[in-house]
């Protein structure tokens, strides 16, 4: 009788155990869907900056959030296409827009899509001029200029090099000289208009104008954004630099030291709301999709920054995978992406014109080849 008793008990224990564990269960269930759901209304919210899409959006799907572009707003950033050639990114506001509607922007395929700029500052370095000039626009055989260096100075730009004059002296190289100013043309390209021409030392540009000699009888140039004139080199910005493209008018150009200074401003109302970082150097996709390391971010929202507190983010487009691989990727409630790069560590960046309010010693410190390389062995030019 007892026994029963005690049985009656436990099971009945057992039973309010079961129910109470099972409320609880389902209690916490319906907490976490009401939570998720609230999540999944934040992470389908399409966060279109201000002035960047008027058009209808698309009907959306699970791989198409229905906007136009990739927005991208990027402030103090040393911004490498490929190698050195690229610029210093003073600020820029810009979408990166896919050929094909309704896909993604996809990193890994640079040619897929085309970098619009609304409005912005940018500046090229003699450096990475040199290397636009040397890795791009003259990379290719037989070619009339080899191994140019280009500096800059308050209002002029040179570049020192070799020169072949293919009717006159075949198959030699001569030391050259150029210079001259920088300005726009009626239809938007950089116009280089040369006003110093040296081979082997002797002047030759006025000599040349005199005669009425054109450099295009002299020289020949074969490159897409690159054209040569009577006494100018024509540089047309929207097919000059690798892919991608670029878009967008260029409102103002000047140089200084630092280098070639473009202005952008087709659309000065493309406004982005706060980057979630406390940083001063910053990339920032506010909206639309992408395609990274294969994997379609909907709706993205990511934060790029250097892990460095001192020195401004590099970010190189085609290593990027190489770069985040290096780096440290966090995730927010609310679905933003914040990816720490590793530090630039050249000593002085080949594309110079930004740097943080503090400053750092221990940079300068080490002698050894090693410190040719940041944390991932991305490899650097310490001699710069």
């Amino acid at each position: 009788m007892k026994f029963k008793t005690v049985k009656a008990v436990v099971s009945s224990a057992l039973l309010t155990a079961t129910s109470t564990t099972l409320f609880a269960t389902d209690h916490f269930i319906n907490a976490q869907q009401a939570e998720l759901n609230g999540l999944q209304k934040t992470w389908e919210q399409k966060n279109i900056p201000e002035g960047m899409q008027t058009d209808e959006l698309r009907p959306t799907t699970v791989r198409d959030s229905g906007t136009e572009s990739l927005s991208l707003y990027a402030h103090n950033v040393n911004f490498d296409v490929v190698d050195n050639i690229g610029f210093h990114i003073e600020e820029l506001a810009a979408t990166l827009e896919p050929k094909k509607a309704g896909e993604p922007v996809s990193f890994d395929d640079v040619e897929s899509f085309t970098i619009n700029i609304h409005h912005g500052k940018v500046t090229v370095s003699p450096e990475a001029l040199s290397a636009l000039f040397n890795k791009q626009i003259l990379d290719y055989s037989p070619r009339p200029l080899d191994e140019l260096t280009v500096t800059t100075e308050d209002g002029y730009l040179k570049a020192d090099g070799y020169l072949k004059l293919w009717s006159w002296f075949p198959g030699i190289w001569l030391p050259t000289n150029l210079g001259g100013t920088m300005a726009l043309s009626d239809d938007n390209k950089l116009v280089y208009s040369l006003d110093d021409v040296k081979a082997v030392g002797i002047p030759l540009a006025g000599l040349l104008k005199m005669v009425f000699i054109k450099l295009t009888y002299l020289l020949s140039l074969d490159r897409e954004g690159a054209q040569l004139g009577a006494y100018e080199l024509v540089l047309d910005h929207r097919s000059v630099f690798p892919p991608p493209a670029l878009a967008g008018n260029i409102s103002e150009v000047s140089i200084s030291p630092a280098g070639l200074h473009l202005t952008f401003a087709d659309n000065s109302a493309a406004k982005f709301k706060k980057a979630p970082v406390e940083k001063d150097s910053y990339l920032w996709i506010q909206s639309g999709d992408a395609r990274l390391y294969g994997i379609v971010v909907t709706n993205a929202q990511v934060a790029i920054v250097s892990e460095s507190d001192t020195t401004p983010l590099r970010f190189n487009l085609y290593d990027y995978r190489k770069q985040v691989a290096g780096g440290v990727l966090h995730m927010k409630g609310d679905g933003t992406i914040i990816a720490t790069l590793p530090a630039d560590t050249r000593k002085a960046p080949a594309i110079s014109g930004g740097s943080l309010n503090s400053t750092s010693s221990s940079s300068e410190a080490a002698s050894s080849s090693d410190d040719c390389k940041n944390s991932i062995g991305f490899k650097t030019d310490c001699t710069q």
